[in-house]
């Protein structure tokens, strides 16, 4: 009869773990998010569903290492690199694991609770009871307790659906992340694009400003012209060596930011290829299409909206959580009686119920923190949207006006500039022009050519800062 007893114990447990693994929650895939990703079919999301590359760390950098000999970075390598090395992006993918974790918390069935005991036990045991020795009989209990509310109340489903709601607003945020990395290579790269063409036109003056001096230096041998021109010819070059030393400090830093979005631990001669030529300016969008353009596909607006519905998910659960724990149980009991009492041993069956009385505490601090929560996610949406639609205002007006410049601009304005400086320079070769002019075209030169630079420049930040503040490749 134990034997019996125990094995419908067993029998009880067996369908308590089938009533677990049928309420197994299954693989919850979330709701894509537009990415922001220039058009290439080169370039490629990394997964926000398969565990990350866990390669060893020294493996990765000598891959790493090899890959970087002798390779120029365009701007879809540069992007390409940054997603699958920028440590934050690796990081924020972490995010998204971590709310499917809780996801799979909140889908486990409670474990049931087993106890068994001896109650009635002779003291001391080498006295046992006897018809002659009085007491007991000594008692053998078994039971299992399986908690039923999970299931009963909903409240099992209900933490499932707010931890799949924040699955979703990790899978948005991690699109935010993309956005807000994307974004910053491009603007790294084209601020590397633009320090090296400052660079070069330094390079070019002061390659000019030597050839200079040397016409001036034989020209004083000769008695042409005063000694007081060789020392202004000497006081230019020295400005612009202070002024080739400072673009070439721009031009490292540029290189260490681009660095830092594509991952690099150790300082790299990193090359760049690309240029700030314009052939057809995209012609801008109206503000109302921006923001509409933006309202559906920036990441951190859909986040704020989805924040909304996971709390809202969450107040319900807490609801829930509101009801009183039950947990059925069932036992075994078997008494011997046969030494205790002279009669046959005993089993007998167990059953009944446990129940939590929710008089005092029924989860109210946890609701009214929820439904708090919930307000303020309302409000930061709201809070959101005003920000968005004044960051895409000011990113269509700087378009517009960068647009308006490329445009407009005489495209013989720096061949004009450049033509005067060397047509200047060649008559004071032949006695016709004064250093003062020569000067003087110079700067006229070097003017033109540094705001023809900064406008090329300028048109591709404020046009990928446009997308990216759409949250989408519209200009090209």
């Amino acid at each position: 009869m134990m034997v019996n007893g125990i094995s419908g114990i067993l029998v009880c447990s067996i369908v308590l773990l089938a009533l677990a693994d049928c309420g197994a929650v299954q693989e919850y895939l979330p709701t894509p998010v537009p990415a922001f990703v220039p058009d290439s079919n080169s370039i490629l999301m990394p997964t926000t569903i398969e565990n990350p590359v866990t390669s060893k760390a020294s493996s990765a950098q000598e891959d790493k290492e090899e890959s970087i000999a002798g390779q120029e970075f365009t701007l879809d390598t540069a992007i390409q690199w940054a997603l699958k090395a920028d440590p934050q992006i690796q990081a924020g993918l972490e995010n998204i694991h971590q709310a499917k974790a809780d996801l799979m918390t909140a889908g486990l069935v409670p474990n049931p609770n087993f106890y068994a005991n001896e109650e009635l036990v002779p003291v001391p045991f080498s006295r046992p009871f006897s018809p002659t020795h009085e007491g007991g009989p000594p008692q053998l209990n078994a039971l299992v307790q399986f908690p039923v509310d999970w299931f009963l109340f909903g409240k099992r489903a209900a933490a499932v659906v707010a931890a799949q709601r924040g699955v979703d607003v990790a899978a948005a945020d991690f699109a935010e992340l993309i956005r807000q990395r994307i974004s910053g290579t491009i603007t790294a790269f084209y601020d590397v694009l633009e320090a090296e063409a400052m660079v070069e036109l330094a390079k070019e003056d002061l390659s000019n400003l030597s050839k200079m001096k040397t016409i001036i230096t034989n020209r004083v041998k000769i008695g042409g012209i005063a000694t007081i021109e060789l020392d202004r010819i000497r006081l230019s070059i020295f400005s612009s060596q202070r002024e080739l030393q400072a673009v070439g400090l721009v031009l490292a830093a540029a290189r260490n930011r681009l660095c830092v979005f594509l991952g690099f631990e150790d300082p790299i001669p990193l090359r760049v290829r690309g240029d700030l030529k314009v052939t057809h300016p995209a012609a801008p969008i109206s503000t109302e299409v921006a923001i509409a353009l933006a309202e559906e596909n920036r990441p951190d607006f859909i986040a704020k909206q989805r924040q909304i519905v996971e709390v809202a998910a969450k107040v319900k659960s807490e609801k829930k959580q509101a009801y009183p724990e039950i947990s059925p149980f069932l036992g075994y009991s078997r008494q011997f009686q046969q030494q205790a009492m002279g009669v046959p041993d005993a089993n007998s069956w167990n059953f009944g119920i446990q129940m939590e009385m929710p008089l005092f505490d029924r989860n109210q601090g946890n609701i009214a923190k929820m439904k708090s929560a919930l307000i303020q996610s309302k409000l930061n949406f709201k809070a959101q949207l005003v920000a968005l639609r004044a960051e895409i205002d000011q990113s269509v007006r700087n378009y517009r006006t960068i647009y308006q410049i490329i445009t407009t601009e005489d495209p013989g304005q720096l061949k004009a500039a450049r033509d005067v400086r060397d047509k200047i320079q060649a008559s004071y070769k032949l006695g016709g022009k004064s250093l003062i002019e020569v000067l003087d075209a110079r700067r006229t030169y070097l003017e033109t050519y540094r705001i023809h630079i900064a406008s090329r420049s300028g048109y591709w930040h404020s046009l990928y800062a446009l997308n990216a503040a759409i949250g989408k490749q519209v200009l090209k």
